[in-house]
C-alpha cells in the first residue's frame, strides 16, 4: 500500500513576482510567503503563519485559491490555466490580508469576530461590508480619525474606491 505523502507547497511564479514588485500586503504574509520553498509539509508551513499571527490553514487556502501557492509535485503537468487571475482578484486578495493585519494592529487583540467574518470576505461586495464593521469598530475604539486611516490604507492596497455606503 502505497503512503501519500503531506503536500509540500511551493511559490508560483506569480507569488514570485509579487514578492519581487514589492506588491502590497501584510508585513506577516510577505514574511510567511517568503518561506514557502517546497521543502516544508503544510502542517510545518501553517505553525510558522500562527507564529506570525495567521490563521495557518485559512492563509495556506487563500493563497492557493488565489495561485500563489502550488502543492504539485514538481514538474507535474499543468492543466491550461491562465498566466495570471483577473487582476481586480488578486487586488482584492491582497487588500484582503493586508486590511486583518492592519485591523487587528489597530485593534489590538480586540477583532476576533472581525477575523471570523474576514473568513467569509470573498468578492468585492462582501469585502465593502467587512470594512465597514472595521472601520466601525476602530472608530469605537481608536477614533473616527483612526477608522479613516484604516480606510484609506486598505483602498490604497486595493487600488479602487469603496462603494459609497
Amino acid at each position: 500500500m502505497e503512503r501519500r505523502a503531506r503536500p509540500r507547497w511551493r511559490k508560483t511564479d506569480l507569488a514570485r513576482r509579487l514578492l519581487a514588485e514589492r506588491s502590497p500586503m501584510a508585513p506577516a504574509l510577505r514574511m510567511w510567503l517568503i518561506t514557502v520553498d517546497g521543502r516544508r509539509d503544510e502542517a510545518e508551513l501553517a505553525a510558522l503563519a500562527q507564529g506570525l499571527g495567521l490563521d495557518g490553514a485559512a492563509v495556506i487556502a487563500r493563497c492557493a485559491a488565489d495561485g500563489w501557492l502550488d502543492d504539485r509535485p514538481e514538474g507535474a503537468a499543468v492543466a491550461a490555466a491562465p498566466a495570471e487571475p483577473v487582476p481586480a482578484q488578486r487586488r482584492l486578495a491582497a487588500a484582503r490580508m493586508f486590511a486583518i493585519d492592519l485591523a487587528a494592529r489597530m485593534l489590538a487583540g480586540r477583532e476576533g469576530d472581525l477575523r471570523e467574518h474576514w473568513r467569509e470576505v470573498d468578492d468585492m461586495a462582501s469585502f465593502e461590508r467587512w470594512m465597514a464593521r472595521c472601520a466601525e469598530r476602530i472608530a469605537g475604539c481608536a477614533g473616527p480619525e483612526r477608522a479613516g486611516v484604516f480606510v484609506e490604507r486598505v483602498v490604497q492596497v486595493l487600488g479602487e474606491p469603496l462603494a459609497p455606503g
